[in-house]
Protein backbone atom coordinates (compact mmCIF):
# COMPACT_ATOMS: atom_id res chain seq x y z
CA UNK A 1 0.00 0.00 0.00
CA UNK A 2 1.71 3.51 -0.57
CA UNK A 3 2.48 5.51 2.19
CA UNK A 4 0.81 8.27 3.08
CA UNK A 5 2.32 11.89 4.01
CA UNK A 6 1.72 12.64 7.50
CA UNK A 7 1.63 16.34 6.78
CA UNK A 8 -1.09 15.46 3.94
CA UNK A 9 -2.57 13.28 6.92
CA UNK A 10 -2.43 16.01 9.38
CA UNK A 11 -4.12 18.47 7.32
CA UNK A 12 -7.16 16.65 6.49
CA UNK A 13 -7.41 15.90 10.14
CA UNK A 14 -6.99 19.47 11.23
CA UNK A 15 -9.87 20.20 8.49
CA UNK A 16 -12.29 17.33 10.30
CA UNK A 17 -11.32 18.95 13.62
CA UNK A 18 -11.65 22.27 12.41
CA UNK A 19 -15.14 21.64 11.32
CA UNK A 20 -15.49 19.94 14.90
CA UNK A 21 -15.07 23.22 16.21
CA UNK A 22 -16.46 25.63 13.12
CA UNK A 23 -20.07 23.40 13.20
CA UNK A 24 -20.38 24.01 17.39
CA UNK A 25 -19.39 27.44 17.18
CA UNK A 26 -22.35 28.48 14.68
CA UNK A 27 -25.05 25.66 16.09
CA UNK A 28 -24.46 25.65 19.91
CA UNK A 29 -24.66 29.27 20.33
CA UNK A 30 -28.24 28.55 18.60
CA UNK A 31 -29.28 25.66 20.39
CA UNK A 32 -28.43 27.09 23.78
CA UNK A 33 -30.20 30.27 23.33
CA UNK A 34 -33.23 28.51 21.40
CA UNK A 35 -33.82 25.65 23.79
CA UNK A 36 -32.43 27.01 27.17
CA UNK A 37 -29.63 25.65 29.95
CA UNK A 38 -32.94 23.32 31.41
CA UNK A 39 -33.50 21.91 27.82
CA UNK A 40 -30.00 21.72 26.89
CA UNK A 41 -29.27 20.30 30.49
CA UNK A 42 -31.87 16.83 29.78
CA UNK A 43 -30.32 16.58 26.65
CA UNK A 44 -26.63 16.58 28.15
CA UNK A 45 -27.67 14.39 30.94
CA UNK A 46 -29.68 12.11 28.82
CA UNK A 47 -26.73 11.78 26.11
CA UNK A 48 -24.64 11.10 29.33
CA UNK A 49 -25.53 8.18 30.47
CA UNK A 50 -25.91 6.57 27.05
CA UNK A 51 -22.33 7.10 26.95
CA UNK A 52 -21.99 4.14 29.31
CA UNK A 53 -23.38 1.27 27.38
CA UNK A 54 -22.03 3.07 24.17
CA UNK A 55 -18.36 1.83 25.62
CA UNK A 56 -19.53 -1.16 26.51
CA UNK A 57 -20.20 -1.67 22.68
CA UNK A 58 -16.96 -0.43 21.90
CA UNK A 59 -15.23 -2.45 24.21
CA UNK A 60 -12.04 -1.04 23.59
CA UNK A 61 -12.34 -2.76 19.70
CA UNK A 62 -11.14 0.57 18.17
CA UNK A 63 -7.66 0.77 19.75
CA UNK A 64 -7.25 -2.69 19.32
CA UNK A 65 -8.33 -2.94 16.05
CA UNK A 66 -6.21 0.05 14.50
CA UNK A 67 -2.68 -0.98 16.80
CA UNK A 68 -3.30 -4.80 14.91
CA UNK A 69 -4.48 -4.10 11.78
CA UNK A 70 -2.03 -1.35 11.16
CA UNK A 71 0.90 -3.70 11.00
CA UNK A 72 -1.29 -6.29 8.50
CA UNK A 73 -2.97 -3.78 6.24
CA UNK A 74 -0.96 -4.65 3.15
CA UNK A 75 -2.16 -8.08 3.23
CA UNK A 76 -5.92 -7.75 1.93
CA UNK A 77 -6.64 -11.54 3.05
CA UNK A 78 -5.43 -11.24 5.99
CA UNK A 79 -6.78 -7.97 6.99
CA UNK A 80 -10.31 -9.18 5.74
CA UNK A 81 -10.49 -11.97 8.30
CA UNK A 82 -9.13 -9.85 10.61
CA UNK A 83 -11.77 -7.26 10.04
CA UNK A 84 -14.30 -10.02 9.81
CA UNK A 85 -13.32 -11.53 13.51
CA UNK A 86 -13.59 -8.03 14.97
CA UNK A 87 -16.78 -7.46 13.33
CA UNK A 88 -17.89 -11.01 15.39
CA UNK A 89 -16.92 -9.42 18.68
CA UNK A 90 -18.78 -6.20 18.06
CA UNK A 91 -21.82 -7.33 17.43
CA UNK A 92 -21.69 -9.62 20.64
CA UNK A 93 -20.23 -6.69 22.61
CA UNK A 94 -23.17 -4.63 21.53
CA UNK A 95 -25.74 -7.17 22.23
CA UNK A 96 -24.55 -7.39 25.68
CA UNK A 97 -24.86 -2.96 25.52
CA UNK A 98 -28.19 -3.29 24.95
CA UNK A 99 -29.15 -5.91 27.08
CA UNK A 100 -27.81 -3.33 30.38
CA UNK A 101 -29.35 -0.47 28.43
CA UNK A 102 -32.59 -1.93 28.69
CA UNK A 103 -32.36 -2.78 32.14
CA UNK A 104 -30.74 0.90 33.04
CA UNK A 105 -33.93 2.26 31.92
CA UNK A 106 -36.18 0.63 34.24
CA UNK A 107 -34.48 2.50 36.89
CA UNK A 108 -36.97 5.26 38.69
CA UNK A 109 -33.98 8.53 38.22
CA UNK A 110 -34.24 7.35 34.20
CA UNK A 111 -37.54 7.76 33.82
CA UNK A 112 -38.17 11.32 32.41
CA UNK A 113 -35.39 10.67 30.21
CA UNK A 114 -36.29 7.26 28.80
CA UNK A 115 -37.22 8.86 25.13
CA UNK A 116 -34.57 10.72 24.72
CA UNK A 117 -32.04 8.01 26.04
CA UNK A 118 -33.83 5.66 23.45
CA UNK A 119 -32.90 8.19 20.78
CA UNK A 120 -29.02 8.51 22.04
CA UNK A 121 -28.97 4.23 22.10
CA UNK A 122 -29.26 4.14 18.28
CA UNK A 123 -25.12 5.24 18.55
CA UNK A 124 -24.56 1.91 20.28
CA UNK A 125 -25.33 -0.25 17.10
CA UNK A 126 -23.50 2.40 15.01
CA UNK A 127 -20.18 1.64 16.76
CA UNK A 128 -20.95 -2.22 15.53
CA UNK A 129 -21.27 -1.48 11.62
CA UNK A 130 -19.32 2.00 11.36
CA UNK A 131 -16.06 0.22 11.29
CA UNK A 132 -14.65 3.59 12.01
CA UNK A 133 -11.05 1.88 12.94
CA UNK A 134 -11.09 0.73 8.98
CA UNK A 135 -10.30 4.05 7.78
CA UNK A 136 -7.72 4.80 10.65
CA UNK A 137 -5.67 1.97 9.80
CA UNK A 138 -5.78 2.89 5.74
CA UNK A 139 -4.98 6.44 6.96
CA UNK A 140 -8.21 7.16 4.50
CA UNK A 141 -8.12 10.70 6.45
CA UNK A 142 -9.51 12.32 3.36
CA UNK A 143 -12.44 10.59 3.06
CA UNK A 144 -13.34 10.76 6.86
CA UNK A 145 -13.31 14.54 6.26
CA UNK A 146 -15.17 14.67 3.03
CA UNK A 147 -17.61 12.77 4.55
CA UNK A 148 -18.13 14.71 7.91
CA UNK A 149 -18.59 17.84 6.55
CA UNK A 150 -21.63 16.78 4.24
CA UNK A 151 -23.57 15.41 7.47
CA UNK A 152 -22.37 18.46 9.61
CA UNK A 153 -23.69 20.71 6.77
CA UNK A 154 -27.03 18.20 7.09
CA UNK A 155 -27.50 18.34 10.62
CA UNK A 156 -26.77 22.29 10.23
CA UNK A 157 -29.28 22.63 7.84
CA UNK A 158 -31.81 20.50 9.92
CA UNK A 159 -31.37 22.87 13.04
CA UNK A 160 -32.25 25.82 11.79
CA UNK A 161 -34.71 24.83 10.01
CA UNK A 162 -37.06 22.58 12.74
CA UNK A 163 -35.23 23.96 16.18
CA UNK A 164 -37.73 26.73 16.51
CA UNK A 165 -37.98 26.86 20.52
CA UNK A 166 -37.97 25.03 24.36
CA UNK A 167 -39.62 22.42 23.36
CA UNK A 168 -38.12 21.41 20.11
CA UNK A 169 -35.90 19.52 22.56
CA UNK A 170 -36.28 15.87 21.10
CA UNK A 171 -35.58 16.53 17.70
CA UNK A 172 -32.16 18.40 18.60
CA UNK A 173 -31.65 14.73 20.22
CA UNK A 174 -32.31 13.02 16.50
CA UNK A 175 -30.52 15.94 14.99
CA UNK A 176 -27.33 15.38 17.04
CA UNK A 177 -27.22 11.80 16.05
CA UNK A 178 -28.41 12.12 12.50
CA UNK A 179 -24.64 12.70 11.52
CA UNK A 180 -23.67 9.63 13.46
CA UNK A 181 -26.14 8.06 11.52
CA UNK A 182 -25.34 9.16 7.91
CA UNK A 183 -21.85 8.53 8.80
CA UNK A 184 -21.43 5.32 9.89
CA UNK A 185 -23.87 3.70 7.04
CA UNK A 186 -21.59 4.89 4.31
CA UNK A 187 -18.61 4.05 6.12
CA UNK A 188 -20.22 0.09 5.67
CA UNK A 189 -21.19 0.60 2.66
CA UNK A 190 -17.17 1.75 1.41
CA UNK A 191 -15.55 -0.83 3.25
CA UNK A 192 -15.37 -3.59 0.50
CA UNK A 193 -12.85 -1.02 -0.85
CA UNK A 194 -10.67 -2.22 2.03
CA UNK A 195 -11.58 -5.98 2.81
CA UNK A 196 -13.85 -8.41 2.05
CA UNK A 197 -16.77 -7.40 4.44
CA UNK A 198 -18.18 -10.74 6.64
CA UNK A 199 -18.57 -11.54 10.20
CA UNK A 200 -15.70 -14.49 11.39
CA UNK A 201 -16.51 -16.66 14.35
CA UNK A 202 -13.60 -18.95 15.10
CA UNK A 203 -11.02 -19.48 17.62
CA UNK A 204 -9.47 -16.08 17.77
CA UNK A 205 -12.53 -14.60 19.36
CA UNK A 206 -11.03 -15.29 23.03
CA UNK A 207 -7.48 -14.30 21.68
CA UNK A 208 -8.80 -10.71 20.74
CA UNK A 209 -11.06 -10.12 23.78
CA UNK A 210 -8.02 -10.25 26.71
CA UNK A 211 -6.37 -7.26 24.98
CA UNK A 212 -9.11 -5.42 23.84
CA UNK A 213 -10.45 -5.91 27.52
CA UNK A 214 -7.43 -4.37 28.85
CA UNK A 215 -7.85 -1.11 26.47
CA UNK A 216 -11.94 -1.70 27.10
CA UNK A 217 -10.92 -1.10 31.04
CA UNK A 218 -8.89 1.96 29.92
CA UNK A 219 -11.63 3.49 28.26
CA UNK A 220 -14.81 3.05 31.17
CA UNK A 221 -12.46 4.17 33.55
CA UNK A 222 -11.68 7.53 30.84
CA UNK A 223 -15.22 7.81 30.86
CA UNK A 224 -15.56 8.11 34.66
CA UNK A 225 -14.01 11.34 34.91
CA UNK A 226 -14.97 12.38 31.51
CA UNK A 227 -18.37 11.80 31.81
CA UNK A 228 -18.88 10.83 35.35
CA UNK A 229 -18.87 14.36 36.35
CA UNK A 230 -22.49 15.20 34.19
CA UNK A 231 -24.20 12.22 35.31
CA UNK A 232 -23.19 12.81 38.80
CA UNK A 233 -23.75 16.51 38.62
CA UNK A 234 -27.71 15.59 37.46
CA UNK A 235 -27.86 12.95 39.40
CA UNK A 236 -26.75 14.40 43.00
CA UNK A 237 -28.36 18.12 42.01
CA UNK A 238 -30.92 16.91 40.15
CA UNK A 239 -30.93 20.00 38.27
CA UNK A 240 -31.36 20.28 34.70
CA UNK A 241 -30.38 23.78 34.66
CA UNK A 242 -27.09 23.18 36.29
CA UNK A 243 -26.14 20.50 33.94
CA UNK A 244 -26.91 22.69 31.51
CA UNK A 245 -24.65 25.34 32.81
CA UNK A 246 -21.83 23.02 32.84
CA UNK A 247 -22.43 21.66 29.35
CA UNK A 248 -21.64 24.83 28.34
CA UNK A 249 -18.31 25.05 29.87
CA UNK A 250 -17.70 21.90 28.82
CA UNK A 251 -18.38 22.24 25.14
CA UNK A 252 -15.68 24.73 24.66
CA UNK A 253 -12.91 22.58 26.05
CA UNK A 254 -14.01 19.58 24.14
CA UNK A 255 -13.68 21.60 21.15
CA UNK A 256 -9.99 22.58 21.95
CA UNK A 257 -9.33 18.64 23.25
CA UNK A 258 -10.36 18.00 19.91
CA UNK A 259 -7.79 20.01 18.31
CA UNK A 260 -5.57 18.27 20.21
CA UNK A 261 -6.51 14.98 19.62
CA UNK A 262 -5.75 15.30 16.18
CA UNK A 263 -2.43 15.13 16.57
CA UNK A 264 -2.72 11.80 18.33
CA UNK A 265 -5.46 10.30 15.64
CA UNK A 266 -3.07 10.83 12.49
CA UNK A 267 0.11 9.22 14.37
CA UNK A 268 -1.00 6.26 16.65
CA UNK A 269 -1.34 3.88 12.87
CA UNK A 270 2.24 5.30 12.08
CA UNK A 271 3.80 4.20 15.46
CA UNK A 272 1.82 1.59 15.84
CA UNK A 273 3.14 0.70 12.04
CA UNK A 274 6.95 2.10 12.77
CA UNK A 275 7.26 0.30 16.41
CA UNK A 276 7.87 -3.39 14.93
CA UNK A 277 10.55 -1.96 12.19
CA UNK A 278 11.89 1.66 13.23
CA UNK A 279 11.80 1.87 16.99
CA UNK A 280 13.78 5.28 16.84
CA UNK A 281 11.39 6.96 14.29
CA UNK A 282 8.30 6.04 16.72
CA UNK A 283 10.11 7.36 19.66
CA UNK A 284 10.82 10.64 17.31
CA UNK A 285 7.00 10.56 16.21
CA UNK A 286 6.05 10.35 20.01
CA UNK A 287 7.70 13.10 21.38
CA UNK A 288 6.80 15.55 18.19
CA UNK A 289 3.12 14.44 19.13
CA UNK A 290 3.62 15.61 23.06
CA UNK A 291 5.25 19.03 22.07
CA UNK A 292 3.02 19.98 19.24
CA UNK A 293 0.25 19.38 21.63
CA UNK A 294 2.16 21.44 24.72
CA UNK A 295 2.46 23.81 22.34
CA UNK A 296 -0.79 23.99 20.77
CA UNK A 297 -3.22 23.63 24.42
CA UNK A 298 -0.85 25.69 26.57
CA UNK A 299 -2.22 28.97 24.49
CA UNK A 300 -5.65 28.19 24.19
CA UNK A 301 -5.86 27.19 27.92
CA UNK A 302 -4.18 30.83 29.18
CA UNK A 303 -5.70 32.74 26.57
CA UNK A 304 -9.09 31.22 27.34
CA UNK A 305 -8.86 31.31 30.64
CA UNK A 306 -9.01 35.41 30.94
CA UNK A 307 -11.89 35.64 28.16
CA UNK A 308 -13.71 32.51 29.86
CA UNK A 309 -16.73 34.58 30.88
CA UNK A 310 -16.85 37.12 27.67
CA UNK A 311 -16.55 33.72 25.66
CA UNK A 312 -19.73 32.03 27.41
CA UNK A 313 -21.64 34.98 26.94
CA UNK A 314 -20.95 35.39 23.00
CA UNK A 315 -21.22 31.71 22.86
CA UNK A 316 -24.25 31.13 24.59
CA UNK A 317 -25.61 33.99 25.81
CA UNK A 318 -25.64 35.99 29.22
CA UNK A 319 -27.45 33.04 30.83
CA UNK A 320 -24.57 30.76 30.74
CA UNK A 321 -22.30 33.33 32.67
CA UNK A 322 -22.51 31.44 35.87
CA UNK A 323 -20.37 29.05 33.93
CA UNK A 324 -17.28 31.00 33.97
CA UNK A 325 -15.53 29.97 36.79
CA UNK A 326 -16.08 26.35 35.79
CA UNK A 327 -14.38 27.06 32.29
CA UNK A 328 -11.96 28.61 33.94
CA UNK A 329 -11.00 25.12 36.21
CA UNK A 330 -11.51 23.31 33.03
CA UNK A 331 -8.63 25.27 31.08
CA UNK A 332 -6.29 24.42 33.56
CA UNK A 333 -7.06 20.63 32.74
CA UNK A 334 -6.92 20.89 29.23
CA UNK A 335 -2.85 20.60 28.88
CA UNK A 336 -2.93 17.70 31.45
CA UNK A 337 -5.68 16.26 29.41
CA UNK A 338 -3.66 16.76 25.76
CA UNK A 339 -0.82 15.13 26.73
CA UNK A 340 -2.24 12.13 28.90
CA UNK A 341 -4.07 11.89 25.48
CA UNK A 342 -0.94 10.84 23.92
CA UNK A 343 1.18 9.17 26.44
CA UNK A 344 -1.79 6.84 27.36
CA UNK A 345 -3.72 6.35 24.39
CA UNK A 346 -0.80 6.39 21.78
CA UNK A 347 2.58 6.13 23.35
CA UNK A 348 1.57 3.32 25.51
CA UNK A 349 -0.87 1.31 23.44
CA UNK A 350 1.53 1.80 20.77
CA UNK A 351 4.17 -0.14 22.75
CA UNK A 352 1.29 -2.18 23.98
CA UNK A 353 1.46 -0.72 27.33
CA UNK A 354 -2.09 -1.82 28.13
CA UNK A 355 -1.98 -2.77 31.67
CA UNK A 356 0.26 0.58 32.57
CA UNK A 357 -2.65 2.72 30.29
CA UNK A 358 -5.48 0.79 31.89
CA UNK A 359 -3.28 1.46 35.78
CA UNK A 360 -3.53 5.16 34.79
CA UNK A 361 -6.88 5.81 33.82
CA UNK A 362 -8.43 3.68 36.74
CA UNK A 363 -6.52 6.22 39.10
CA UNK A 364 -7.47 9.33 37.63
CA UNK A 365 -11.39 7.17 37.78
CA UNK A 366 -11.04 6.84 41.57
CA UNK A 367 -9.56 10.02 42.14
CA UNK A 368 -12.52 11.74 40.26
CA UNK A 369 -15.56 9.61 41.74
CA UNK A 370 -13.88 10.26 45.02
CA UNK A 371 -13.61 14.09 44.59
CA UNK A 372 -16.92 14.06 42.82
CA UNK A 373 -19.05 12.84 45.74
CA UNK A 374 -17.14 15.04 47.82
CA UNK A 375 -17.62 18.34 45.79
CA UNK A 376 -20.26 18.16 43.68
CA UNK A 377 -22.84 18.27 46.78
CA UNK A 378 -21.20 21.25 48.60
CA UNK A 379 -19.93 23.38 45.47
CA UNK A 380 -21.79 21.87 42.35
CA UNK A 381 -20.56 22.26 39.01
CA UNK A 382 -17.11 23.91 39.98
CA UNK A 383 -16.60 20.79 42.25
CA UNK A 384 -16.88 18.47 39.27
CA UNK A 385 -14.86 20.67 37.05
CA UNK A 386 -12.19 20.68 40.42
CA UNK A 387 -12.28 16.85 40.65
CA UNK A 388 -11.66 16.22 36.53
CA UNK A 389 -8.35 18.79 37.20
CA UNK A 390 -7.19 16.49 39.97
CA UNK A 391 -7.72 13.64 38.18
CA UNK A 392 -5.63 14.52 35.00
CA UNK A 393 -3.23 16.00 37.36
CA UNK A 394 -3.06 12.08 38.71
CA UNK A 395 -2.94 10.42 35.35
CA UNK A 396 -0.33 12.74 34.28
CA UNK A 397 2.03 11.91 37.65
CA UNK A 398 1.56 8.01 37.47
CA UNK A 399 2.54 7.95 33.46
CA UNK A 400 5.36 9.83 34.01
CA UNK A 401 6.78 7.80 36.81
CA UNK A 402 5.19 4.06 35.02
CA UNK A 403 6.43 4.84 31.68
CA UNK A 404 9.62 6.53 32.01
CA UNK A 405 11.29 3.82 30.84
CA UNK A 406 9.36 5.01 27.13
CA UNK A 407 8.14 8.94 27.85
CA UNK A 408 10.65 11.29 29.78
CA UNK A 409 8.62 14.14 30.73
CA UNK A 410 11.90 16.13 30.37
CA UNK A 411 12.55 16.18 27.38
CA UNK A 412 8.60 17.70 26.56
CA UNK A 413 9.41 20.35 29.43
CA UNK A 414 11.48 23.16 27.78
CA UNK A 415 8.32 22.91 25.01
CA UNK A 416 5.77 24.17 27.90
CA UNK A 417 8.06 26.45 29.56
CA UNK A 418 8.96 28.31 26.03
CA UNK A 419 4.81 28.55 25.42
CA UNK A 420 3.81 29.63 28.57
CA UNK A 421 6.72 32.49 28.53
CA UNK A 422 4.87 33.49 24.26
CA UNK A 423 1.79 33.83 25.74
CA UNK A 424 3.00 36.84 27.94
CA UNK A 425 2.26 38.97 24.39
CA UNK A 426 -0.93 37.30 24.47
CA UNK A 427 -2.16 38.48 27.88
CA UNK A 428 -1.37 41.78 27.65
CA UNK A 429 -2.98 41.93 24.30
CA UNK A 430 -5.97 41.46 26.63
CA UNK A 431 -5.61 43.48 29.45
CA UNK A 432 -4.59 46.30 27.20
CA UNK A 433 -8.07 45.93 24.96
CA UNK A 434 -9.59 45.60 28.28
CA UNK A 435 -8.13 48.90 29.49
CA UNK A 436 -9.66 51.04 26.56
CA UNK A 437 -12.91 49.35 26.98
CA UNK A 438 -13.27 47.30 23.55
CA UNK A 439 -16.10 45.79 22.35
CA UNK A 440 -16.38 42.54 23.70
CA UNK A 441 -15.82 41.45 19.98
CA UNK A 442 -12.77 43.48 19.68
CA UNK A 443 -11.38 42.22 22.79
CA UNK A 444 -12.45 38.26 21.86
CA UNK A 445 -11.01 38.02 18.55
CA UNK A 446 -8.47 40.71 19.06
CA UNK A 447 -6.72 38.81 21.96
CA UNK A 448 -6.70 35.66 19.75
CA UNK A 449 -5.66 36.68 16.59
CA UNK A 450 -2.80 39.30 17.71
CA UNK A 451 -2.27 36.81 20.37
CA UNK A 452 -2.04 34.14 18.25
CA UNK A 453 0.61 35.99 16.13
CA UNK A 454 2.95 37.10 18.80
CA UNK A 455 2.74 33.37 20.53
CA UNK A 456 4.47 32.24 17.39
CA UNK A 457 6.86 35.20 16.51
CA UNK A 458 8.27 34.66 20.57
CA UNK A 459 8.42 31.02 19.77
CA UNK A 460 10.31 31.55 16.53
CA UNK A 461 12.62 34.57 18.02
CA UNK A 462 12.98 31.21 21.08
CA UNK A 463 13.79 29.51 17.87
CA UNK A 464 11.54 26.66 18.89
CA UNK A 465 11.74 23.25 17.38
CA UNK A 466 8.50 22.76 16.18
CA UNK A 467 8.13 26.24 14.83
CA UNK A 468 11.56 26.21 13.42
CA UNK A 469 11.16 22.97 11.41
CA UNK A 470 8.11 24.01 10.61
CA UNK A 471 8.97 27.18 8.96
CA UNK A 472 11.55 24.99 7.41
CA UNK A 473 9.26 23.12 5.43
CA UNK A 474 7.23 25.89 4.00
CA UNK A 475 10.12 27.33 3.09
CA UNK A 476 11.57 24.42 0.85
CA UNK A 477 8.17 23.43 -0.28
CA UNK A 478 7.96 27.43 -1.48
CA UNK A 479 11.16 26.93 -3.12
CA UNK A 480 10.74 24.11 -4.79
CA UNK A 481 7.41 25.15 -6.81
CA UNK A 482 9.22 28.24 -7.21
CA UNK A 483 11.68 25.84 -9.00
CA UNK A 484 9.39 23.67 -10.80
CA UNK A 485 7.35 26.63 -12.18
CA UNK A 486 10.33 28.16 -13.73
Amino acid sequence: MEKKSLGINFIFNVLKTLMGVVFPLITFPYAARVLGSESLGKIDYAQTNVTYFTLIAVFGISGYAVREGARIRDDKEKISKFAGEILAVNLVTVSVAYGLFFLALLIPKFAPYRGLMLIFSTTIILTAVGLEWLYNIYEDYKYITIRSFIFQVISMVLLFTCVKDEGDYVIYALILICSSVGSNIMNLMRSRKYIKLRVVFNSNFFKHLKPMFMIFIMNIAASIYLVMDRSMLGFITGSDKEVGLYAAAIKITTIITSLMNTVRVVMTPRVSFSVQSDEKQAEKLNYIAVKLVSMLSVPCAIGLFFLSERVLVFFAGNEYRESALSLQILLMDVVFAAINGVVINQIFISYRKDKSASAAVIIGAVVNLILNSITIPLYGKEGAAFSTLISEIAIFTFACVVGRDIFKVGRVVKQIVQSIFACIPMVLIFFALEYIKAHNLIIIFGTIILGALTYFLVLFVMKNELVRDGYLYVKNEYRKRRANRA
